[in-house]
């Protein structure tokens, strides 16, 4: 049983992470509009593909979740959990969507279908995404460093200027009589 706090919590992150989907979907480039033109075989073949792609994404950031947590770098770990979380949450959006549009096509719900297809093309792209932002969890993006030398050269006419003087505080006094 999750405690209330934490439940609370979960039921707000869906929330937020849906609001997210659908206003993502409402600022598409007219995704409805190209969807009109693909046919109900090709839409069940996209979706299928678009899940196994976002569920090979999702195992790729299990690893890397494993391999922050072998190096035992609680950031790494937490940054790289907040994806794979985001992650998980749009596989399942998208399996419901996929089951639900192949539902409208049966039942010939056009507007339906249209509807689910749209979420099938948006979620993976917001996967890959968070997939990158996975990766610059680790340093992976950010901190490329195999080949790289670095040489320093230290101009050898400077004059170095003296050492300032210490600063000396006198600590205030215990008392205010004194």
């Amino acid at each position: 049983m999750i405690p209330l706090p934490r439940a609370a919590g979960e039921l707000a992150r869906r929330a937020g992470l849906l609001t997210c989907l659908l206003t993502g979907m409402a600022l598409a480039e007219g995704p409805s509009s190209r969807s009109a033109d693909v046919s109900d075989d090709e839409k069940v073949k996209h979706s299928s593909q678009a899940i196994k792609r976002m569920r090979e994404v999702m195992g790729e950031v299990f690893a890397t979740l494993k391999t922050a947590r072998d190096e035992h770098d609680v950031v790494k770990a937490a940054c790289v959990n907040e994806n794979l979380t985001q992650i998980k949450a749009l596989v399942r959006i998208c399996e419901q969507a996929d089951l639900s549009m192949q539902e409208a096509i049966a039942t010939r719900n056009s507007a339906r279908a249209e509807d689910e297809y749209t979420k099938l093309t948006i979620a993976p792209r917001r996967v890959e995404e968070l997939r990158g932002k996975a990766e610059e969890c680790m340093g992976q993006l950010a901190f490329q460093t195999v080949g790289l030398t670095v040489e320093v050269e230290e101009p050898k006419d400077v004059t170095h200027p003296p050492d300032a003087p210490p600063v000396l505080v006198r600590p205030p006094p215990a008392s205010p009589t004194l």
